[in-house]
């Protein structure tokens, strides 16, 4: 039982970070003007941040208790990394960006939101391979 619940969230966290990237942000930046798009954005991200991290913080735990599944070991350190992760976007780089953008610093928002791009998609990267590995 505790395998499906794995399995469950593990594609929650995929089909949420998928639809956000590539269907829920785009459309944000298209539809709305930007001084609409823009706050919004800073609401919702931490609420992102934090809903998928403790999704994953889940997930670390039922993967202690599943360590002796295939790939046991490798998927509690990949749970626990993914969740790290998200805490890391949250609490370091999307204050970082925020302040950045706030004081016109582009090439530092650059960096920022660079940086927040290549975890969230290391992430991804992490929630597919699981998920390949799971089923």
């Amino acid at each position: 039982m505790l395998e499906y619940i794995q399995i469950l969230i593990v594609s929650i966290i995929l089909g949420g970070m998928l639809t956000f990237q590539f269907l829920f942000a785009p459309l944000i930046f298209i539809k709305l003007p930007s001084e609409t798009a823009r706050p919004f954005i800073r609401k919702f991200f931490p609420f992102y941040y934090l809903y998928f991290g403790l999704l994953a913080i889940v997930l670390s735990i039922l993967s202690y208790y599943l360590v002796e599944q295939d790939y046991g070991y490798w998927l509690l350190a990949a749970f626990s990394f993914t969740a790290l992760l998200f805490f890391v976007s949250r609490q370091i780089f999307m204050p970082l960006a925020n302040k950045a953008s706030d004081e016109e610093r582009k090439s530092d928002f650059t960096r920022h939101h660079r940086t927040t791009v290549g975890i969230n998609t290391l992430q991804l990267l992490i929630m597919l391979v699981a998920l390949w590995l799971l089923t």
